[in-house]
Protein backbone atom coordinates (compact mmCIF):
# COMPACT_ATOMS: atom_id res chain seq x y z
CA UNK A 1 0.00 0.00 0.00
CA UNK A 2 1.09 3.61 -1.30
CA UNK A 3 1.81 6.00 2.09
CA UNK A 4 -0.03 9.09 1.27
CA UNK A 5 2.39 12.26 0.85
CA UNK A 6 1.56 15.84 1.94
CA UNK A 7 1.86 18.11 -0.45
CA UNK A 8 1.90 22.39 -1.34
CA UNK A 9 0.80 23.80 -4.30
CA UNK A 10 0.04 27.17 -5.48
CA UNK A 11 -1.91 26.51 -8.95
CA UNK A 12 -4.87 27.95 -10.54
CA UNK A 13 -8.04 26.87 -10.67
CA UNK A 14 -8.90 24.78 -14.65
CA UNK A 15 -13.02 25.04 -13.77
CA UNK A 16 -15.10 25.93 -11.04
CA UNK A 17 -15.72 23.24 -8.13
CA UNK A 18 -17.99 20.60 -8.70
CA UNK A 19 -20.44 19.99 -5.33
CA UNK A 20 -21.72 16.78 -4.32
CA UNK A 21 -22.12 14.11 -1.52
CA UNK A 22 -22.20 10.63 0.15
CA UNK A 23 -23.44 8.79 2.96
CA UNK A 24 -21.37 7.17 5.38
CA UNK A 25 -21.53 6.10 8.76
CA UNK A 26 -25.67 7.19 8.21
CA UNK A 27 -24.54 10.61 8.04
CA UNK A 28 -23.93 13.11 4.85
CA UNK A 29 -20.67 14.21 3.75
CA UNK A 30 -20.43 16.86 1.71
CA UNK A 31 -17.66 16.89 -1.10
CA UNK A 32 -15.94 19.43 -3.21
CA UNK A 33 -14.21 18.29 -6.84
CA UNK A 34 -11.54 21.03 -8.74
CA UNK A 35 -8.95 20.84 -10.73
CA UNK A 36 -5.20 22.76 -10.79
CA UNK A 37 -3.32 23.47 -13.45
CA UNK A 38 0.67 24.32 -12.83
CA UNK A 39 2.39 26.26 -15.82
CA UNK A 40 6.18 24.58 -16.49
CA UNK A 41 7.76 26.98 -19.42
CA UNK A 42 6.03 25.36 -22.09
CA UNK A 43 4.47 22.47 -19.77
CA UNK A 44 1.03 22.07 -17.54
CA UNK A 45 0.78 19.62 -15.01
CA UNK A 46 -2.52 18.93 -13.62
CA UNK A 47 -3.70 17.83 -9.70
CA UNK A 48 -7.13 16.97 -9.47
CA UNK A 49 -8.75 17.98 -5.39
CA UNK A 50 -11.21 16.75 -3.30
CA UNK A 51 -12.28 18.22 0.01
CA UNK A 52 -14.49 16.71 2.24
CA UNK A 53 -16.56 17.87 5.11
CA UNK A 54 -16.62 21.36 6.10
CA UNK A 55 -13.38 22.13 4.44
CA UNK A 56 -15.38 21.93 0.89
CA UNK A 57 -17.77 24.89 2.24
CA UNK A 58 -14.62 27.17 1.34
CA UNK A 59 -14.43 25.68 -2.18
CA UNK A 60 -17.47 27.95 -2.74
CA UNK A 61 -15.91 31.11 -3.11
CA UNK A 62 -13.98 29.32 -5.81
CA UNK A 63 -13.88 30.69 -9.45
CA UNK A 64 -12.30 29.92 -12.35
CA UNK A 65 -8.70 31.31 -12.81
CA UNK A 66 -8.25 31.92 -9.37
CA UNK A 67 -4.70 31.30 -8.07
CA UNK A 68 -5.10 28.76 -4.76
CA UNK A 69 -2.95 27.64 -2.20
CA UNK A 70 -3.64 24.18 -1.45
CA UNK A 71 -2.02 21.94 1.42
CA UNK A 72 -2.74 18.49 2.12
CA UNK A 73 -2.15 14.85 1.49
CA UNK A 74 -1.53 13.10 -2.14
CA UNK A 75 -2.98 10.14 -3.20
CA UNK A 76 -2.36 8.24 -6.42
CA UNK A 77 -5.51 6.45 -7.34
CA UNK A 78 -5.77 4.57 -10.65
CA UNK A 79 -8.71 3.11 -12.76
CA UNK A 80 -9.01 -0.44 -13.45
Amino acid sequence: MDKEKMININASLVEEPVFSSFEKDCEEVKVANFTLVKKYGGGKEYTKCSVYGEKSEVARDFKKGDFIHVFGYFKERAKA
